[in-house]
């Protein structure tokens, strides 16, 4: 029998162009690929300024060739990268001196420099402004992270390895320096790490709570009538009924991004921190501690030169651990709404081997750690080196991490498309279930939001066009119907299907919250989250291919998981190949 944690991760050999063994390089994922800059080389203790990008779906290098007209920076390790609006962001790091052929001659940077991953070439530097109390120190090993168009530089040390305690704002729309503030906390590479998301998380249970914008639509089972004191349906559904999951959405003024940095030192007693940096609209940033509310039955240990990401409501750290005892890849999670860790394991993917970089790919809920399976930890890590030979990727929604599906219709328009379907507004069609109950809905709805039915109708009408075309024009004349040409079979409609309704053999209920679904794109009613129903929606989204529906039942499914509800989840996420589901 194998572990389950063994089903989480798996480990693959890359292919291509391969990257040296280096130190101090970036990664920075864009998408479904990875960029690799700069770093120094072990072989000959040289710097690079190459860029190497790593498919994540294929598990292949490409080195990206630069143009010699470029103005190419400088070589460099221990820099930043981060990535804003398909470029690449790397600022600072350590260098060796410019005309010096001496690598221990070494110098420290401060500029800021673009890329543009669509084009592939260097964007000019940004001139230095006259007043250069903005500009920062030159510094390395240093932390940074862009949310708001803005890059937030964090730390790090100077050439003499005096910590940095401040942080710098560079706005990437001016592409000017427009903030320093004092940071009374030593903060680097070493330590430290600061990451932010591309989407937000909304809650919409709190942001709605008091029921305003409810009341705005009107009163239930009357939002669509003239007469608004007429007695609402029987069916009508009740405002403070709906559930409204969380969902993602992309960063505004009001609610943007936050940067998380998280510290953790003296590593005989581990101390942790946590701060949140939330940006304003004015361009100032606020700071917070969170370090207090961290609880769990486990802490991390003691990671060195640590990694991390956002992904939905939890925040991912993962680095090296050492004791005299014991060596390991360590990778754990901090739910940021009941402030709890946890840790990721992967089984026996990071067992064995040298594994020191990571990042997250987020389209696809995975962790990825680039390392050499057939490596020694420890002594890698004494000499910083990086290997890049093999990769693991980790299942995060496994463990129940993943980003939230975003919302095709807002929270109001979602309650009114329902209201919709229980005051019969535009009700031309009817889908039948198996017991002969008849819902009344809109034919033209459900063929703007179900692909499928809407490729069934269009067969329908091409039969109809086609058995009115060879219907005689003469009564009299009857000619002998034709053999059909097997060659040229053209498709038949759904015999379900009719010009004013659709069998879908389906009980009363499980109808019922497929067009509540049609009707609001999204699972907002008590029926639609019973776990019954939630699992005949998933068999359904499966059979018709309808993905948006799937990944709400998923979601929903995952935040419903219980001991009760497991083996239910179990069987239907078996039937409809959801392997993260099935697996957790």
């Amino acid at each position: 029998m194998y572990p389950i944690s063994d089903l989480t991760a798996f480990c693959r050999k890359t292919t291509g162009d391969v990257p040296p063994k280096l130190v101090g390089a970036s990664t920075t994922v864009v998408g479904s690929k990875m960029y690799l800059y700069g770093g120094r080389l072990v072989s000959e203790r040289k710097m690079v300024s190459d860029i190497y990008m790593f498919d994540l779906e294929t598990f292949r290098w490409e080195k990206i060739a630069q143009s010699p007209e470029d103005e190419i920076p400088q070589a460099r390790y221990f820099h930043s990268a981060d990535t804003w609006r398909n470029h690449l962001i790397i600022f600072g790091g350590m260098a060796i001196k410019p005309q010096s052929e001496n690598p221990e001659d070494l110098c420290v940077l401060n500029d800021v420099r673009l890329f543009d991953l669509t084009s592939r070439h260097w964007l000019p530097a940004a001139p230095l402004p006259a007043d250069s109390s903005l500009v920062p120190n030159a510094r390395y090993a240093h932390l940074s992270s862009v949310t708001a168009d803005r890059l937030f530089i964090i730390g790090g040390q100077d050439l003499a390895n005096v910590w940095l305690d401040d942080v710098y704002i560079f706005d990437l729309n001016s592409q000017v320096w427009i903030q320093r503030r004092d940071y009374p906390r030593h903060c680097g590479t070493y330590r430290s790490v600061a990451v932010t998301a591309d989407q937000r998380v909304r809650l919409p249970q709190e942001e709605t709570r008091g029921g305003q914008a409810s009341a705005r639509l009107g009163p239930v089972g009357s939002r669509f009538k003239v007469d608004k004191a007429s007695p609402a349906p029987a069916n009508a559904t009740q405002s403070d009924t709906l559930i409204h999951l969380p969902y993602s959405a992309q960063p505004t003024e009001d609610y943007p991004c936050d940067i998380f940095l998280f510290s953790n030192y003296n590593f005989t007693d581990v101390q942790r921190e946590l701060e949140v940096f939330t940006p304003l609209p004015d361009g100032d940033f606020t700071v917070s501690d969170r370090s207090s509310s961290m609880t769990g039955t486990s802490f991390p240990p003691g990671l060195r030169f640590p990694t991390g990401a956002i992904l939905g409501t939890y925040f991912i750290v993962a680095g090296t651990y050492l004791s005299q005892t014991y060596q390991s890849f360590s990778i754990w999670a901090l739910d940021l709404i009941n402030m709890t860790w946890s840790r990721i394991d992967p089984g026996s993917a990071l067992a064995s081997g040298s594994w020191f970089r990571s990042c997250l790919w987020a389209s696809a809920n995975k962790f990825v750690v680039f390392g050499n399976r057939n490596g020694n930890l420890v002594e890698d890590y004494n000499r910083r080196l990086l290997s890049w030979d093999h990769v693991t990727c980790i299942d995060l929604e496994a463990f129940g991490i993943y980003q939230p599906p975003p919302l095709v219709l807002d929270v109001p328009m979602q309650e009114l498309g329902l209201a919709a379907l229980e005051e019969g507004l535009m009700a031309d069609f009817e889908i039948i279930c198996d017991d002969g109950r008849r819902i009344k809905c809109s034919r033209k709805l459900l063929e703007d939001r179900w692909p499928w039915f809407k490729e069934q109708r269009r067969i329908f009408l091409q039969a109809a066009t086609r058995a009115l075309e060879t219907m005689p024009s003469v009564s009299s004349h009857t000619p002998l119907p034709e053999v059909a040409n097997a060659s040229r079979q053209e498709p038949r409609p759904d015999p379900r299907l009719t010009p004013r309704a659709f069998n879908l053999s389906e009980p009363y209920p499980i109808t019922l919250a497929l067009l509540q679904y049609f009707y609001s794109m999204a699972l907002i009613t008590p029926l639609q989250h019973a776990p019954a129903v939630l699992s005949q929606l998933l068999l359904l989204s499966s059979t018709y291919q309808i993905t948006h529906l799937q990944s709400l039942v998923k979601h929903a499914m995952h935040r419903a998981l219980s001991y009760a509800t497991s083996v239910g989840i179990y069987g239907v996420s078996t039937l409809c190949s959801c392997r993260s589901l099935q697996i957790r």
